[in-house]
């Protein structure tokens, strides 16, 4: 089965390959579209979304209402749309300027709201929602002519010159030992799983803990102790910053200066940028929150873990590692997803295109271009974007302005893969 889509041409005989196909719908993905159909001069009849969620973005959306997001980490700056300002003229236009946060020794940030409503204005603008395809990739594969690519779906197999992977962090959720082996109906959630409703969660009797030590963590406890009385439990002594890394990585000249001297696929690069990455921190105007929830005695906040916990009739009876119990307890686990490389989408196309993989299973990209390598040391078809494209993009790959440098980097390799053999040397191991 092929799908009929904005690929095409009632005038030929069948479906035209899609000049670029897309596969996810998040930030990064409706970013890329945004700029492929803005400065490169392709049309939707050339470009497909493939998204299995009704709308663009609602993957982030949902993830940042869960876990009681105010105001995005990023500046202003930092959206789906190509002029760096348009978010700001955006606020100006609709009298939201009230909406952009000033922020000590730092750039203003957009409530959640503002920056949502902005993108949707960008999509509607830009008729992006033309290029989406609401289905799931299963796979891709080579169709053995022209040197297109098959993208199968669940809607049907697709015909593409390029693909690009903006899957995002959505994997497996990553969760302690001891919560495998609770029954279905136990009070025990997940921040990121789907059916994960905070307003139910507030209401709850007894006591919360919310596990975590990061930013989605603290945020969530802040939400929660709202409405009733949390416990934010974390591993370690909570750590502060402003930013997910120091903003001179947002440089593409810092990041070939620092990163892509190191051999590719190696560890040492993976190394440099989770040195300089402040994973599992939380940001000054977050740890105000935190402060004047516990002032007002709804939050507590607890080093320790939980070694054991068994349901009740009441609720969790939970065992920390310090001895103690706590009762009648449900616990929300903030506890972050699985890395990116082990998608299983990931692997999938690694295995049926011959591609080859680095330290930690991640991509070994053409550094200019983004596109994955083949085994053979061959540009591929197949580029990368978000997470994924860490050890390529530096420590900023994974937000919004990695987006941008990917955008940025696919419209300067638009002359399409190439046979050309990487150098040795880049291609070495560490």
């Amino acid at each position: 089965m092929t799908v009929d889509g904005p690929g095409t041409d009632p005038a030929s005989s069948g479906p035209q390959p899609y000049e670029y196909v897309i596969i996810g719908g998040g930030i990064h993905g409706t970013c890329l579209v945004n700029y492929l159909l803005a400065e490169s001069g392709h049309t939707h009849q050339d470009l497909c979304l493939v998204e299995p969620r009704e709308q663009l973005l609602a993957s982030f959306a949902t993830k940042a209402r869960q876990c009681g997001m105010r105001t995005l980490r990023s500046t202003f700056v930092h959206h789906i749309d190509t002029e760096p300002f348009s978010l700001e003229s955006f606020a100006e236009g609709a009298d939201r300027e009230d909406e952009l946060v000033s922020t000590e020794d730092y750039p203003s940030r957009p409530t959640l709201k503002l920056f949502l409503d902005h993108a949707r204005y960008v999509i509607n603008r830009r008729d992006i929602d033309d290029c989406h395809l609401q289905s799931r990739v299963t796979g891709v594969t080579r169709t053995g002519a022209d040197d297109l690519l098959e993208v199968q779906t669940d809607a049907g197999t697709l015909e593409a010159r390029h693909v690009v992977l903006a899957i995002g962090l959505g994997g497996p959720r990553t969760v302690p030992a001891w919560s495998t082996s609770l029954p279905e109906d136990a009070p025990l959630a997940h921040v990121w799983d789907d059916e994960f409703d905070p307003t139910t969660a507030a209401e709850f009797s007894g006591q919360t803990f919310v596990v975590g030590g990061g930013i989605t963590a603290a945020q969530l406890a802040c939400s929660l102790s709202e409405h009733t009385d949390v416990t934010l439990l974390s591993r370690h002594d909570l750590e502060f910053e402003l930013t997910e890394a120091d903003p001179y990585w947002i440089n593409w000249r810092h990041i070939e200066q620092e990163i892509h001297t190191l051999p590719s696929g190696s560890k040492a690069r993976l190394d440099r940028i989770r040195a300089v990455r402040n994973d599992a921190t939380i940001p000054p105007y977050v740890e105000r929150r935190l402060n004047e929830a516990c002032d007002c005695d709804g939050l507590d906040i607890r080093r320790g873990e939980i070694t054991s916990a068994y349901a009740t009739d009441d609720g969790l009876l939970v065992r920390f590692d310090d001895g103690t119990t706590a009762t009648n307890a449900q616990v929300v686990l903030a506890t972050g997803l699985d890395p990116v490389p082990e998608h299983p989408v990931v692997g999938s196309v690694a295995e049926s295109l011959s591609l080859e993989r680095g330290a930690d299973g991640f991509p070994i990209l053409d550094d200019r271009t983004l596109a994955w390598r083949g085994t053979d040391g061959t540009r591929s078809a197949v580029y990368v974007s978000g997470a994924l494209a860490e050890p390529s993009v530096g420590p900023f790959a994974r937000n919004i302005v990695g987006a941008r440098r990917v955008a940025e980097r696919l419209l300067a390799s638009r002359q399409g893969p190439s046979s050309e053999r990487a150098p040795s040397a880049a291609r070495g191991r560490s």
